[in-house]
């Protein structure tokens, strides 16, 4: 497997599942020296650092990967940040990197990868549910990830002989994903969230990296079968009402 985003959070968590159930994994971000680190405490697995957002970079780091696990079955971009903005605030500059980030790093990252793989092999994105929910004060996030859920259709309709994954991922911790959204609309972003009975629950990242790498591998034991979509969501606490932040 080949996790792009993984210097922390989800995808880190992820190749250490990868791991902890038998598999190999190349893990790649920008910060080379993060993915050193996640390789030393797994004891195993590769960095092949690169930018999501760079072709040559992905090309790069599809072939590495196939090079140091002697081929590729799976690839999945975890990839993503989402700044905390007024829609009538939009930064265009801020709105076009989260999309290079969150849409064109993602089918870059696709298109390397399976230039390395046969039909039996995978492409899975890790979405949101914020799609369905359209969270206040969160529209560039939400925007590029129904941008991404787009893509992933047009992959299918264009590569039929091959398999892709929407993850629908809510919300989990600890990751360094609220360290980007910014925290001068936290608070009032959080009130209207629960105002709307947007879900608050929270999934422990380790649950979520162990729960996707089991999933994935089930996937992977099972090529006649196309498994589209894969949902991560919390479990409310006891007596939490829904919606509750």
């Amino acid at each position: 497997m080949l996790v792009v985003g993984a210097s922390s959070g989800i995808g880190a968590a992820l190749a250490k599942g990868v791991i902890a159930a038998g598999g190999d994994v190349t893990v790649s971000a920008r910060r080379a020296e993060a993915l050193d680190a996640l390789v030393e405490e797994m004891g195993a697995g590769h960095a092949a650092p690169g930018d999501a957002t760079l072709r040559e970079d992905m090309d790069r780091v599809a072939a590495t990967a196939v090079e140091k696990m002697g081929g590729l079955d799976l690839m999945v971009y975890v990839a993503g940040y989402g700044p905390l903005q007024k829609i009538d605030e939009c930064d265009p500059d801020l709105w076009v990197d989260v999309f290079r980030v969150n849409v064109c790093g993602a089918n870059l990252a696709a298109a390397a990868a399976l230039a390395h793989m046969d039909r039996d092999g995978v492409c899975a994105f890790v979405s949101s549910r914020t799609v369905e929910d359209a969270n206040p004060y969160f529209g560039a996030y939400s925007s590029t990830k129904t941008a991404l859920d787009q893509c992933i259709r047009v992959w299918r309709l264009e590569k039929p002989d091959q398999r892709f994954i929407r993850v629908v991922m809510g919300n989990c911790m600890p990751t360094d994903f609220a360290n980007h959204m910014g925290f001068d609309l936290l608070g009032d972003a959080l009130t209207r969230w629960g105002e709307l009975a947007i879900p608050g629950g929270v999934m422990h990242v380790d649950d979520v990296g162990a729960g996707l790498a089991e999933s994935l591998g089930v996937v992977l034991d099972h090529p006649e079968i196309d498994s589209s979509e894969i949902k991560f969501d919390a479990r409310p606490d006891p007596g939490q009402v829904v919606g509750e932040i």
